[in-house]
This record gives C-alpha cells, sequence and structure tokens, in this order.
C-alpha cells in the first residue's frame, strides 16, 4: 500500500478536482454557503457529534465509523471491519464527499489528525490549500497524539519533574520515539500554522510544535448525559469506584488497581469497576451508579471520560490541573479532586473513609460541566468564535492577550453569537 500511496494521491486529487467542478455546476446558488460548518472527517472520541450538535448550520460527516459510538450523522457509510474495505472506500468517496460539501459550506473543521484524503502523504497540505484558495474558513480541533510531540513532552517532563502522558508511550507504540514521528508531527504542525483560521487545543497536555493563539479544548455534554436527583447517594454502604481507560498504560490504570488492591487488602469493601474496549452507551450506564471515578493519572486535562464522569454526578479523581494547563475553565480543580499519580491510593482512601464527602464533590463537579463543558455553554463560546471566524473580525493574534476568565467569560469576547439549543 505504501508503494501505492503516490499513485493513490494523485488519483484523489483529480477525483476531487472533477466532483468540485461538477457540483459547481450543479448546485443551485441558492445552497452555495448554506451550510455554516462542515465538522469531520471521521468521528474522534465523540467529538464530531458533539460540536455539530453544539453549533448551528453544520453538516457532520464520519467516513469511517467507531465501534465504541453509535451516532448519526448527516454523511456516513456503513459499518466495516475490513481495513482494507476502509481503505478503498475513503480513497473514492473521500475526495468525492469534498469536492460536494465545498460547493454548499463556508467553512470545515477537522477533528484530530485525518482528512478527506489520504493525510498520511503530505500532512493534508493539498487539502487545506484546495479549500483555502476556494474561499473556505478552516479549523483544526486538536485531539492529543496526533499533535503532540514526544521530545518536547519528555522536555517538559524533565522540567517540571512530573511524568505526564507521553512518559510511558513508547512502551505502547515505539514509533512515538523515533525521529521519523518527530519530523511527522512538526510538518503536520507547519501545514496548520500556514493554513488554518482557528485551532483548538490543550497548549500543555499537547505540547508540540504549534506556534501562536490556540482556543481552549471546548468539551460538548449534551443534556441527556446529565444524571439527575440523588437516589444513587441515598446508600453509601458498598461504594462504587470506577475506572475506564483507552490506553491502560498512558493513563495510569496500573496505578489505580494497585491503589485498588492495596485498599482491598487493607479490607475496604467496595466495588470496583473497570472500562476498558466496551461501547460508551454501556460506560455511561456504569457511570450512572458510580459514586467516584477514577479518570487519567498522568494527564492534565480531564478528557472526554472525566467530563462524563462530571455529568454524571460522580465524585471524579484526575491528574488534571488547572495551573498546568492554564486553558481549561476556571474552577476545574475544585470540581475534581486533584490527584497526582502517586496520590491514587490517598485520595480514594479519602473518600471511602469519608463517604460524606462524595456527593458534594461530585455536585460541585456537575455544577462546572453545566456552566463550562455542557452543549448550551460551551457551544455558545465556541459559536462566537466560529462567527467571528466567518465574518472575518477573528483576530489569533489579538487574543493572545486575553485571559482565562475572559475567554470563559458570561459574554463571548469575540464575535456575536446566540445561544445554541441544537441542530435545527
Amino acid at each position: 500500500m505504501n508503494r501505492l500511496l503516490p499513485l493513490v494521491f494523485v488519483v484523489q486529487k483529480v477525483l476531487l478536482l472533477v466532483s468540485w467542478a461538477v457540483w459547481r455546476v450543479i448546485t443551485p446558488r441558492r445552497l452555495r454557503g448554506s451550510i455554516e460548518w462542515v465538522i469531520g472527517s471521521d468521528e474522534l472520541a465523540s467529538l464530531v457529534h458533539q460540536i455539530s450538535e453544539s453549533l448551528r448550520n453544520t453538516h457532520s460527516v464520519s467516513l469511517s465509523q467507531d465501534g465504541v459510538y453509535d451516532f448519526r450523522y448527516d454523511t456516513m457509510y456503513r459499518p466495516t471491519d475490513s481495513i482494507r474495505a476502509r481503505a478503498r472506500r475513503k480513497l473514492v468517496l473521500g475526495p468525492l464527499t469534498l469536492g460536494k460539501l465545498l460547493n454548499r459550506a463556508r467553512g470545515f473543521i477537522y477533528v484530530g489528525p485525518t482528512g478527506f484524503l489520504v493525510d498520511s502523504r503530505d500532512q493534508r497540505a493539498f487539502e487545506f490549500g484546495f479549500l483555502k484558495k476556494r474561499g473556505a474558513k478552516l479549523g483544526i480541533y486538536w485531539c492529543g497524539s496526533e499533535i503532540r510531540s514526544t521530545r518536547k513532552m519528555h522536555e517538559l517532563e524533565r522540567q517540571m519533574g512530573l511524568p505526564n502522558i507521553s512518559t510511558y508511550i513508547g512502551y505502547v507504540a515505539p514509533f512515538f520515539e523515533t525521529e521519523a514521528h518527530e519530523r511527522m508531527q512538526q510538518a503536520r504542525a507547519q501545514v496548520a500554522t500556514r493554513w488554518a483560521d482557528v485551532m483548538f487545543d490543550a497548549p500543555t497536555d499537547q505540547t508540540g510544535y504549534l506556534t501562536g493563539r490556540r482556543e481552549p479544548f471546548f468539551y460538548f455534554m449534551p443534556e441527556d448525559r446529565f444524571v439527575k436527583g440523588d437516589a444513587k447517594f441515598a446508600d453509601l454502604s458498598r461504594i462504587v469506584v470506577t475506572h475506564a481507560a483507552t490506553s491502560p498504560v498512558i493513563k495510569g490504570t496500573a496505578l489505580v488497581r494497585a491503589a485498588v488492591a492495596q485498599l482491598q487488602y487493607e479490607g475496604y469493601d467496595f466495588e470496583y469497576v473497570e472500562l476498558i474496549g466496551v461501547s460508551n452507551a454501556f460506560l455511561l450506564s456504569e457511570l450512572a451508579r458510580t459514586h467516584v471515578a477514577l479518570n487519567q493519572f498522568y494527564g492534565f486535562t480531564t478528557a472526554v471520560f472525566g467530563v462524563e464522569a462530571l455529568a454524571a454526578r460522580c465524585a471524579v479523581l484526575a491528574s488534571s490541573d488547572v495551573t498546568i494547563e492554564t486553558q481549561l475553565p476556571p474552577g476545574q480543580n475544585e470540581a475534581i479532586l486533584v490527584t497526582k499519580h502517586w496520590q491514587v491510593y490517598e485520595h480514594l482512601k479519602l473518600l471511602l473513609d469519608e463517604p460524606q464527602r462524595i456527593q458534594p464533590l461530585a455536585n460541585d463537579g456537575q455544577a462546572w460541566v453545566r456552566r463550562y463543558a455542557s452543549t448550551v455553554s460551551a457551544g455558545r463560546l465556541l459559536q462566537g468564535i466560529l462567527d467571528a471566524v466567518l465574518d472575518g473580525t477573528y483576530d489569533a493574534k489579538a487574543r493572545e492577550s486575553i485571559t482565562n476568565e475572559q475567554t470563559y467569560g458570561d459574554e463571548p469576547t469575540v464575535g456575536a453569537a446566540a445561544v445554541p439549543t441544537g441542530k435545527p
């Protein structure tokens, strides 16, 4: 496949140009610009779905389906387990879909590292340039390892004296420790810096080669994720403790297991639930009955699982820290029990010894998500930023000087936006 990549890329370029030209002719003028933002091109951590549901007038695209989620998208294709089938489908349908949507959309938001064309050939440089030269605006939502530099994260670890999410990445995927990976990250950042109108990032947790202003990494919890009522706190005689991890080594699952084993050895009676590789629907059902959620313990952000647990009214333990990742929403350190990697046993024991602490912490966490990380609250902030991008008033340089409180204030600091209530 690698030997054929140059030929595949040429074919995709031709298909994209033909698709765009054909749809340019047959798309009615009234439909041009009828979509404000296309969100895609592949689902990642539910963000394609959640971003599209938080904004008005969007078109969601997922060319490949993540088996963890069961969402519907405006453009989607039948799920398949065959890697070859997915590759063949994206070879043709990716450029054809992009050419069609480019005749209707004012902007595109790329979630994660993939594109409508083969992205490994030039880190999406041709694709981004094609969009921009035809008047579309471009946003990129960076989600983690696709932009993070292992070398720079190791440098950060030495400076801070604190392990981070890249400390053990080489044991999971040795390629991340290679020079080839660093060159790829540098190229990806250079392409993004050249073409993007706006980027969203967690600049400490995802330290890499990006420069300039990046907007905060917003989370968008829909209303149906918020667990209501006090029923699960009525009986704390056997506390339910849940840990979920997409990548156990870098998320600190070994630390969790050690703490749980020690506490059980000491005679503590609680239910421990470990969720790895389960559907999102099952994970949410477990969080609905969970009292204490153990998030990640090397990262500096809450991550999607942490926000889902907070919305479900769980007391959350995590290494996420607003004094390190300074673009996190204000008050995050009061919404969770900040837990460094060496404190998992100590802090879990604290909540088991003093269960009266659990519900107040869970209540504070859910209130924090409602204020800063819900479909409505974060959607309003994102909508304001994107409105400014579309109308030409967004100034990334000027926004480098605004405070975190201004970013998350009651009124957006840039652009006018109605409070979105979901897709019309």
